[in-house]
């Protein structure tokens, strides 16, 4: 399909649909080309008109599921005979478990987009048209062969007269019309489908899918947008440690070229060179996993189009981000979501994860998910047999789709995306680790961001990790610590913001419930003390036990407050430790001692941690400190009666047996 063939002005058509996609406009365009438009769709309705023909005989047969993989395998062919267009629109549709069942999503995703170079002369002539001017006058030298080509364009190495390398991309000539025919083309056929799609019972409609694709399309077709996205990926996640992108060189921009920086490096799909280079994959992937999860749940601005290879790996431990042309942007409401149905998996709380798909926009409000939570829980209960961070990403996500391919669900076309980045990182680490767990790796991100975000979806997200029908799980809570420190910009001083909330009005309820446990675990660990004196001092263990009966979980409650009193003594440099030991009988705690460690607390807090003393001077910190002299004054009022009444009856049973012996 030749430029002249279709509208003279296509080029500036083509500019508008990537800034502001409008299908009408569009169609508007092409009826003046309706000759082209007719051949295409002939074209692209004999390849898949026998294609649909088998697949609803197989319906007629019963034998759908039993040919699956066959067709799965016969559609792959068949799209990328019919181009780049629909070569990408299957690439899409491999991360779409609501549209297709998972035999197709994985025949899918193995479709390549990469098709023979054109000739240098046609290439050097979009550079003269573009730039203005010869390449001889633009480059010092230019490489006899593209390095790479695929579907939408082509790259050459070279060098600009003051001689720095770059790489200059060269879109492929006619490629912008080819888009618009099929564009126009599948949206019409999918307008047909979607009249039909209640009668098939299924709820996504797809015309807005292809509206959605579409736009990202054509966008990726103008390279000075490209540039623009690439500076501000640079701005937003250059600053991660061994993230790394290519410089613009603007003078030699334009809509169909493309000038940037030159990087050496290896593919990470490049096994064989990575390993020559002594660079390992999964190091990488570790670094993409972390600027990934930055990129969907902070920023929200992400790489779309997350072919592996898009990413480099320089000598020097930098991964290198390529290809801006397909961005995608979360919802800040979306991202908040995310991390809240992690939680929500965690927990096993599969009513709530129903709830979360309508936050995602799963589920249309009408729905009802009761049914769902059922279905979730016989898939999660046992993959969840195991830890969270052995699982594989991908087996979760199959699965997930494949239980949820049942209801009328659909995935909003950022999931989608975000979906296929992760599967696709891990992937390539599976390569070359069979035994690697992308999970594992995102925790310690999603445990600092739910121990250091302040945003009052987050703290809710905490509150729920570390709370249970009333009950402070301390387990989760030292998790939390101990993955977020292993992330790669963990900041312990932002733990502040932590203690800050946990003072706030808005803490309340986790405020009561942590001081209902700091209660229990001091009471248990001065307890455990004072029965280990009156054993040593008797040398009788009945008798101990008679006089401070022991409670559940006594021992793991002595080593926590143990840990607790020395991690503060230590972090206040104190002289004399914090100790659990009383002034009453035995080493008993009594009120007054509660009472002359506050005190002492605060002073040495007013010297030594200014924030901490202000800290203590905000009511919330009023609350826990009453709150907890409250607690332990009544668990050692108990603690006194057991006692006096254990000592009456060791005093009679030592009377009616002769003495208690040593």
């Amino acid at each position: 399909m030749e430029l002249d063939m279709l509208t003279p002005d296509m080029p500036i058509l083509l500019k508008e649909m990537g800034i502001n996609y409008d299908p009408d406009k569009l169609s508007a365009a092409l009826s003046k080309s309706w000759p082209q438009v007719y051949t295409r769709a002939v074209q692209v309705s004999a390849t898949l008109g026998g294609f649909i023909a088998a697949v609803s005989g197989d319906y007629a047969l019963g034998q759908f599921e039993a040919n699956m993989p066959v067709r799965a395998k016969e559609l792959r062919t068949l799209l990328g005979r019919l181009g780049p267009a629909l070569v990408k629109i299957g690439q899409a549709l491999s991360a779409r478990p609501d549209l297709l069942p998972r035999t197709y999503l994985e025949a899918l995703s193995e479709l390549q987009d990469r098709l023979p170079s054109f000739p240098n002369e046609i290439a050097f002539a979009v550079i003269e048209e573009e730039l203005g001017a010869p390449v001889e006058e633009v480059f010092l030298e230019m490489s006899e062969l593209p390095v790479a080509a695929a579907s939408l364009g082509q790259v050459y190495k070279a060098r600009l007269r003051d001689g720095t390398d770059v790489a200059v991309k060269v879109q492929r000539p006619n490629i912008g019309e080819t888009i618009a025919v099929d564009m126009l083309l599948l949206r019409r056929l999918m307008a047909v489908v979607d009249k039909q799609l209640p009668s098939l019972g299924v709820s996504q409609p797809l015309v807005p899918l292809v509206d959605e694709f579409a736009r990202r399309l054509f966008a990726e077709l103008d390279y000075v947008q490209e540039g623009h996205n690439c500076e501000r990926f640079q701005a937003l996640y250059g600053t991660m440690p061994r993230v790394r992108t290519p410089k613009i060189y603007w003078q030699h921009t334009s809509r169909r070229v493309l000038t940037m920086e030159w990087i050496e490096g290896v593919k990470l799909t490049n096994q064989a060179a990575m390993a020559e280079a002594g660079l390992s994959v999964v190091d990488f992937v570790d670094v993409g996993i972390e600027c990934t999860l930055r990129q969907l749940l902070e920023h929200g601005y992400f790489h779309a189009d997350p072919h592996p290879g898009n990413l480099l790996a320089t000598r020097g431990g930098d991964l290198v981000y390529l290809d801006f042309g397909m961005m995608s942007e979360a919802p800040q409401y979306a991202r908040y979501a995310i991390m809240a149905h992690v939680v929500h998996l965690v927990n096993r709380d599969y009513e709530a994860m129903c709830q979360d798909y309508y936050t995602l926009q799963f589920m249309d409000p009408s729905v009802d998910t009761t049914p769902i939570a059922p279905a979730l829980a016989a898939f999660f209960d046992d993959v969840l047999d195991s830890s969270v961070s052995t699982l594989n990403f991908k087996a979760i996500v199959d699965g997930l789709g494949e239980v949820l391919f049942q209801y009328p669900f659909r995935v909003p076309a950022y999931y989608a995306l975000i979906l296929r980045s992760l599967t696709v990182l891990e992937g390539l680490a599976l390569q070359a680790d069979p035994n690697y767990k992308l999970l594992a790796k995102a925790y310690p991100y999603m445990a600092k961001r739910l121990l250091t975000d302040p945003a009052p979806e987050l703290r809710e997200s905490f509150e729920d990790l570390i709370l249970k029908d009333g009950q402070f799980r301390w387990n989760r809570l030292e998790n939390l610590l101990r993955e977020g420190s292993k992330s790669q910009d963990f900041d312990p001083t932002q733990l502040w913001l932590l203690a800050e909330w946990l003072l706030s009005p808005s803490a309340a309820g986790v405020r009561s419930t942590v001081v209902a446990e700091l209660g229990r675990v001091i009471d248990a660990a001065a307890a455990a003390d004072v029965r280990t004196r009156i054993e040593q001092q008797t040398g009788n263990k009945a008798i101990a036990e008679a006089l401070v009966p022991p409670q559940p979980a006594e021992a793991e409650a002595r080593e926590r407050a143990a840990l607790l009193l020395g991690s503060i003594s230590s972090r206040l440099n104190l002289q004399e430790p914090l100790k659990l030991q009383g002034s009453g009988p035995f080493g008993l705690i009594t009120p007054a001692d509660v009472q002359s460690t506050t005190t002492r607390l605060r002073s040495v807090l007013a010297a030594t941690t200014p924030r901490l003393s202000a800290l203590l001077e905000q009511p919330g910190s009023a609350d826990i400190i009453n709150g907890l002299a409250s607690q332990l004054s009544r668990r050692l009022a108990a603690r006194a009666i057991k006692f006096v009444f254990g000592a009456q009856q060791t005093l009679a049973a030592a009377s009616a047996g002769g003495g208690v012996r040593a």
